[in-house]
């Protein structure tokens, strides 16, 4: 007998990866072609990150019950990010230590704009694997989130697929994010798991390499065509597009100036799915979403700045959306 939603243990069970990310603010553009060797920061941080936990610790913060599936080395930097994270409302006991493991370090230089450009190290065996995934959740869960696409490692050759169709005949609602094919595995690679994807949210960059278009309602069609429930394009700072067979909209963004754009698209991935566990529309989660990837972008970090779902709220009667001519 399928539980029923009030009697799961979990809203959200999160699976991807964990990284160590190391933050360095205020660095030009053109650093790395510059004839100039030296430049001076004037932010240095240390902080756990990687998609999966950025939006782990975003729902547990808006105060959506939400336990953490990845990989943690157990040397120091493993147990430096799991310090952090305990002191998260999370339940981190399906995280899984290995002493093969060695966490993926990633420098991340901000730029004056509040972009950034990602200089990821080689790591070991930190990707999450099918043997590490506690499966008997999936009935407890009201949803399972895989963050990102594209950078599972050896999920992304078929694991995940197999993961989102356990979890959707469990009874539970999938979600993907997804991320830059850096991997090189092709653009067709994730198409396995489309069928059992009821919630795809890539940005726009990441879109056009799979789907190969470049108009949101032809990217919406490509992957809704392929299995995908409904579409989220994260259009960054123009607000985002949703597209499924029933509705079709595009929501405007907040006006605000970015300090860092690291992890705003997992914040917004986290505001939409929280609201719509909560029964909201696909309107109103759109422009939570929005409204977290927003707030996330005035601080530091892939999770610094949401606090609480009335710490969003807040934000988002102070600042105005921009209308966007489409």
């Amino acid at each position: 007998m399928e539980m029923r939603e009030e009697e799961k243990t979990y809203d959200v069970v999160c699976v991807g990866q964990i990284v160590q990310d190391i933050m360095i603010t205020d660095i030009p553009k053109n650093a790395l072609t510059s004839e100039n060797n030296t430049f001076k920061s004037d932010t240095l941080l240390f902080a756990s990150g990687g998609d999966a936990v950025n939006e782990a610790v975003a729902l547990s913060r808006l105060g959506s019950k939400t336990a953490l599936m990845t990989r943690l080395d157990t040397g120091n930097v493993g147990n430096t990010l799991y310090h952090e994270l305990e002191k998260e409302p999370l339940d981190l006991s399906y995280i899984v230590r290995k002493d093969d493991c060695l966490t993926l370090s990633t420098i991340v230089i901000i730029m004056p704009d509040g972009e950034h450009v990602f200089l990821a190290g080689p790591g070991i065996n930190y990707s999450p694997e099918l043997s590490d995934i506690d499966f008997s959740l999936f009935a407890r869960t009201k949803a399972v989130t895989a963050g990102s696409l594209f950078s599972l490692g050896p999920l992304d050759r078929g694991g995940i697929a197999n993961l989102f169709q356990a979890a959707k005949s469990s009874g539970a609602l999938t979600v993907a994010d997804m991320n830059n094919d850096v991997e090189h595995i092709g653009p067709r690679a994730l198409d396995c798991v489309y069928p059992y994807t009821d919630y795809l949210m890539p940005s726009l960059d990441e879109a056009v390499y799979v789907s190969e278009k470049t108009s949101p309602d032809e990217i919406a069609d490509f992957f809704l065509s392929r299995g995908v429930g409904n579409l989220v394009l994260k259009l960054g700072a123009e607000g985002c597009f949703f597209k499924n067979k029933a509705e079709r909209f595009f929501m405007d963004p907040f006006q605000i100036t970015p300090n860092d754009t690291t992890g705003c698209g997992d914040n917004f991935v986290a505001g939409f799915l929280h609201m719509l566990l909560k029964g909201k529309s696909h309107k109103e989660c759109a422009r939570f979403a929005c409204g977290c990837g927003a707030l996330n972008s005035q601080e530091l970090g892939g999770h610094s700045a949401v606090r609480s779902e009335a710490h969003v709220i807040e934000f988002m009667e102070k600042n105005s959306q921009i209308s966007i001519r489409r």
